[in-house]
């Protein structure tokens, strides 16, 4: 399960994800990213995405691929996107999953929103 949030102080949009995605949940991602991204971005300027995944299962390889794919198709080379994660392997996940966009991962909201809010670049750990 999973649910926005907009932020309007922050201009940051979150999504926060529970249990683990099925493909019905991808393809809801799917449907509600778009339109959601669209009215971030005409509200803040740009788009900050805060995905919440610290209460979220290992993906299944079912739906990794839909799931950067439902992401990815509306991203924009100006948003900023922070991930948080409760797992090294889902760190990991994330990190193959998102390839060379923009995203830094954290392992709490409030490192994750502060970073949404500076100029910082990302820093990919090698």
């Amino acid at each position: 399960m999973f649910n926005f949030t907009f932020d309007p102080a922050g201009g940051i949009l979150c999504v926060r994800v529970v249990g683990s995605w099925t493909l019905p949940e991808v393809e809801r991602y799917a449907r509600e990213a778009r339109e959601r991204f669209i009215a971030a971005r005409q509200r803040a300027g740009l788009l900050r995405l805060l995905i919440d995944l610290s209460e979220t299962d290992i993906l299944s390889q079912t739906v990794i691929d839909p799931l950067a794919k439902a992401g990815m198709q509306y991203s924009h080379p100006d948003d900023r996107v922070a991930l948080v994660v409760s797992s090294t392997l889902l760190k990991l996940q994330m990190r193959r999953m998102m390839g060379d966009a923009p995203a830094a991962i954290f392992a709490s909201a409030d490192e994750a929103a502060a970073w949404l809010a500076s100029n910082e670049s990302v820093v990919v750990p090698a």
